[in-house]
């Protein structure tokens, strides 16, 4: 499986975060910026330069405020639903994941 890291040791705001995901799963010019924009996107492929499966780890990210937090939680909380979801529906499992460390 494709290990993608994101090094938030240089990010302030919740778009820092966001810009270096789209960037990291070579999202198009178009995509959208909200939770559901990335579930759609990761949690179905076809969309995005990097395909399933893979995880995205955000590292360095002990200073990150609570709003960037609850962003990359949210958005770790619902690729994980949308995969079960897609896995009991279909049967089939896109396995990909958003996990963050300090």
């Amino acid at each position: 499986m494709q290990m993608i890291e994101l090094d938030a040791s240089e990010w302030n705001t919740s778009d820092d975060f966001v810009s270096a995901l789209k960037i990291a799963i070579g999202a198009p010019d178009w995509h959208g910026s909200s939770v559901n924009a990335f579930v759609d996107s990761m949690g179905t492929g076809g969309i995005n330069a990097v395909e399933p499966p893979y995880v995205v780890r955000v590292v360095n990210a002990h200073h990150l405020g609570q709003d960037v937090t609850e962003l990359i939680a949210a958005i770790s909380s619902a690729v994980e639903k949308r995969r079960l979801y897609e896995a009991a529906r279909t049967g089939e499992d896109v396995m990909v994941s958003l996990e963050m460390t300090s």
